[in-house]
């Protein structure tokens, strides 16, 4: 079995070598469309920039649809099932697995805005090489976990996506960091100590981002979408970034509420209540699904709920075009950088050793990528005062 792993890895790694080569092509050209088109025209720069992202993210995506097969359907009402690609919208989602992101993404291809989406990251992320510089020049929100300095930065980023000509998804964990039951005990403990209901699968959110999120996007962007993403571990594998990448399948499920932004109260008090109760109500929905393998119908909701029909399960075929991409790219990139490795290790013991660490560098990158969607790798919520982690 463990020969097998190695095995699969290995077109993994040389898809990798693809992604890496590519990927530095990309930031070179969005570094020159950032200086050159940008100043004078924001919107070509965003409507060239959409192409090159897209390049960029579909490899990725391309792990999940293709390599792996996994699938994420989409549980809702037909009339926000037809509205989604074609709106702005907020994008609330727990955030309890490390490939949350992929199925997210997964769920933007299908709704063809994987290269519109935005989202919240750490400032740490910025300076990694293809994909935080991708983000970079993808403008994304990135935040150093500082108050302070955040709201600064979001409230100039922010306000800017409600100026974008196409739709944006923004992705918002509002949880600020990964479930683990440390970070979970630490949430229960803070919310006996507030007076607040702790949740049984969820960690509590935080609400200072999305009060400031809401208050620069009122008025302009016209919803939110309450996604509570569950994993039917009984058919699929482990909802795993390495299981992906051995390929095995992932089968995540969406239960997505189509939520009008104007509903959420402007009184920064109750607009975090709601938020507290939206999480309740994601835990509640996420208690059902394990206990009986499915989200409840929108029937059992009663009143309290957004849903404008049935709810049904939705799902688009994945495109070809990660597929193309894939092809494509390696088809540009994997000649000449396999060339340049046989010549270097025909060559001199010097060449031999650099050609070496260049394939060990690339190994290492592949590694540190896995390891960064590990939960044990999050952030140190859960080993520090709750009060300090949670508003």
């Amino acid at each position: 079995m463990l020969a097998l792993e190695k095995f699969m890895f290995l077109p993994v790694f040389i898809l990798f070598i693809n992604l890496f080569v590519s990927g530095l092509i990309i930031n070179v050209i969005q570094l020159l469309l950032w200086m050159c088109v940008r100043p004078g025209s924001p919107w070509l720069y965003q409507k060239l920039n959409y192409y090159l992202l897209y390049v960029l993210w579909t490899q990725i995506v391309f792990i999940g649809e293709w390599w792996s097969s996994s699938t994420c359907a989409v549980l809702t009402d037909d009339d926000t099932w037809s509205k989604m690609g074609k709106e702005h919208a907020i994008v609330i989602m727990n955030h309890s697995f490390e490939v949350d992101w992929l199925m997210g993404w997964m769920v933007c291809e299908q709704s063809r805005l994987l290269a519109s989406s935005k989202v919240f990251i750490k400032k740490s992320i910025k300076w990694i090489p293809i994909i935080g510089w991708a983000w970079q020049f993808g403008e994304a929100v990135f935040l150093e976990r500082n108050w302070e300095k955040d709201k600064v930065i979001m409230g100039k980023q922010v306000k800017n996506l409600g100026d974008y000509a196409d739709p944006v998804w923004l992705l918002l964990f509002a949880e600020g960091t990964r479930f683990t039951p440390a970070k979970h005990a630490a949430s229960v403990e803070f919310a006996k100590k507030s007076g607040l209901q702790p949740l049984q699968h969820l960690l509590l959110p935080r609400t200072k981002g999305f009060l400031l999120t809401v208050e620069y996007l009122r008025g302009r962007f016209p919803a939110i979408y309450c996604a509570t993403l569950a994993f039917n571990c009984k058919e699929g594998a482990t909802p795993t970034l390495k299981n992906m990448l051995l390929g095995r399948r992932v089968i995540g499920e969406m239960l997505l509420e189509r939520i009008p932004l104007e509903d959420v109260p402007e009184n920064p008090q109750e607009a975090s209540k709601w938020l507290y109760e939206n999480y309740h109500h994601k835990d509640r929905m996420l208690d059902a699904y394990k206990k009986e393998g499915a989200f409840p119908s929108a029937d059992s909701f009663g009143k309290n709920h957004h849903f404008q029909g049935p709810i049904r399960s939705h799902f688009r075929p994945r495109r070809l075009w990660p597929v193309i991409i894939m092809l494509a790219t390696s088809y540009i990139t994997l000649p000449p950088v396999l060339y340049a490795l046989y010549a270097l290790f025909c060559s001199g013991i010097v060449n031999v050793l650099i050609a070496v660490s260049l394939v060990l560098a690339v190994g290492y990158a592949l590694y540190k990528l896995v390891a960064l969607t590990r939960v044990s790798k999050g952030s140190s919520y859960g080993r520090s005062s709750p009060e300090k982690k949670i508003s």
